[in-house]
């Protein structure tokens, strides 16, 4: 019959506690033993260690084993009621073999302090001890105490983010969590059923007391301990607000030309305690023109900048609207009437105003400029399209057509979003394209734009060739280009791209390959 497993177990126990007997005996013999050399074998923490205290110091020391790094590490101390953590870290490093901490005041003096070792990430308890030090006569502390009090349940119904409680009234609130920090040590306590606390022991100073419960907002006040005197801080829990968005319009041109785009900076701000996403939205009159999802954490601010490309038919006064569906703000621009048969502008000196202004067969035969050159409107001619400036601009949404199109900035050479660089050609008996060039000495971005040199005809097709040249980025991505010959006798045109910095092309198509 065989002996049963609790019977084995129990003889296994009994040898591993005669082995340590003897091995504090031998200990004891000869002095401390350390036992440094012993690792554990696998995950599980060994680390033999011995909690003391010097007065009301606490002295944690390693007596063998692991070492184990020092934000691992936590004392936890429980006295009248009270239970405090203490953290092996600052200073970083580990507890090695033979190292000792003490923590200072971490025990209560004349009475019995429940002190814990424990390795936090794997929840081990190292070693307990039963502590009572002697009172330090010098010694004069305080206590904070007080009552938290939350809502009723009828002040804590919701719906659609608002109160739907006819009275707001407050009852004791027990279990809720309060912590009293400062003088270098966090206190814990937990409310009984009136909603009562009590901290003892606090060294005079500057305390930080904060109450939590589920469900409830944050509430925190600032008190201060005097010797042998009670500080009595009540605190009240209200309900957590649902995230709400406040808006603010920050300074706005007062006036733009007409075809020109305006940006409208707001500042978004979660005044809730909960996070929360909202659709930041740009009206013109009654039609939304640009919005933005925001996510902001409670009390979070961010600005968001909004865009609105004006029209011709935009002149006169215009109310803007920034709506983040909780909040409102509102703005008003005067929007002016520029000259109709302007397509583009050159900003000399960099300081936003209009210099100069073009027509579209004024900029097909404009040749080098000095400052910002930008194309604003759309450009439709029957000849050659060629200038070179510091800088050019070609803004999202417009088309260049011509011949040819040859575009040089001795800086940046930028065309917007959904802009089209179109010098393709069509016709029955022979269509030749011209050749488009985009050359910057600084980036070029084509991204998400069009540039096409295609040739179409039923005998005779030539496509021109697509060139473009950047000395440092070259940003295509999303951009598309197009070089074919379609018909008899067709030809295809050549893609080359230069860079002296990197070559972006995510999303880009090129038609044929570039080379």
């Amino acid at each position: 019959m065989s002996r049963p497993a609790t019977d084995r177990a129990q003889s296994e126990t009994v040898g591993v506690i005669l082995l340590l007997g003897v091995f504090v005996l031998s200990a004891s013999a000869v002095g401390i033993v350390y036992i440094g050399d012993v690792a554990s074998g696998g995950d599980e923490v060994v680390v033999s260690a011995d909690l003391s205290a010097d007065g009301t110091d606490l002295r944690v020391s390693h007596l063998g084993g692991d070492a184990l790094p020092n934000d691992e590490l936590a004392v936890v101390v429980r006295a009248n009621g009270n239970t405090t953590r203490y953290p092996f870290a600052p200073p970083s490093g580990e507890f090695a073999p033979g190292d000792r901490r003490t923590v200072s005041d971490a025990l209560v003096a004349d009475a019995s302090n429940e002190v814990r070792l424990y390795h936090e990430p794997s929840g081990k308890e190292i070693e307990r001890a039963s502590l009572t030090p002697e009172p330090a006569p010098t010694a004069e502390t305080g206590t904070i105490e007080g009552t938290v009090v939350g809502p009723d349940t009828a002040s804590m119904r919701v719906a659609s983010g608002a109160s739907l409680g006819i009275r707001r009234s407050v009852v004791p609130l027990s279990g809720a969590t309060v912590a009293v920090d400062g003088a270098g040590r966090v206190a814990e306590v937990t409310t009984g059923p009136g909603g009562a606390y009590r901290v003892d022991g606090l060294d005079p100073g500057e305390y930080e007391v904060s109450a939590t419960a589920p469900g409830l907002a944050v509430s925190a006040a600032t008190a201060t301990v005097e010797p042998n005197a009670t500080t009595t801080v009540d605190l009240r829990l209200d309900p957590l607000r649902p995230a709400e968005f406040d808006v603010e319009i920050g300074a706005v041109d007062a006036t733009v030309d007409a075809g020109d785009p305006l940006t409208v900076d707001a500042t978004v701000e979660n005044v809730g305690d909960e996070n929360g996403t909202r659709t930041v939205a740009l009206s013109v009159g009654d039609e939304e023109i640009d919005s933005d999802e925001v996510t902001l954490r409670p009390g979070e601010r961010r600005t968001v900048s909004l865009r609105w490309q004006t029209l011709p038919t935009d002149v006169g006064e215009q109310t803007l609207t920034v709506d983040t569906g909780d909040d409102d703000a509102t703005t008003t621009v005067e929007v002016l009437d520029a000259p109709t048969d302007a397509v583009a502008y050159v900003d000399s000196d960099g300081d936003g105003v209009r210099d100069e202004t073009y027509t579209a067969v004024e900029l097909a035969f404009l040749g080098p400029v000095d400052g910002h050159l930008v194309v604003f409107d759309d450009v439709d001619v029957a000849v050659p399209v060629e200038t070179t400036a510091d800088r050019v601009t070609v803004r999202d949404g417009v088309t260049i057509r011509g011949e040819a199109v040859a575009l040089a900035a001795d800086g940046d050479l930028s065309v917007g979003a959904g802009a089209a660089i179109d010098a393709s050609s069509q016709g029955f008996f022979g269509a030749d394209a011209g050749d488009v060039s985009l050359r910057a000495g600084g980036d070029l971005s084509v991204r998400d734009a069009a540039v096409t040199t295609s040739a179409s005809a039923w005998i005779g097709a030539s496509a021109g060739d697509i060139d473009l040249t950047a000395g440092g980025d070259a940003d295509l991505r999303d951009g598309a280009f197009e070089a074919v010959g379609a018909g008899w006798f067709a030809g295809d045109g050549r893609i080359s791209v230069t860079a002296g910095e990197a070559v972006r092309t995510d999303g880009a198509s090129f038609a044929p390959e570039r080379e």
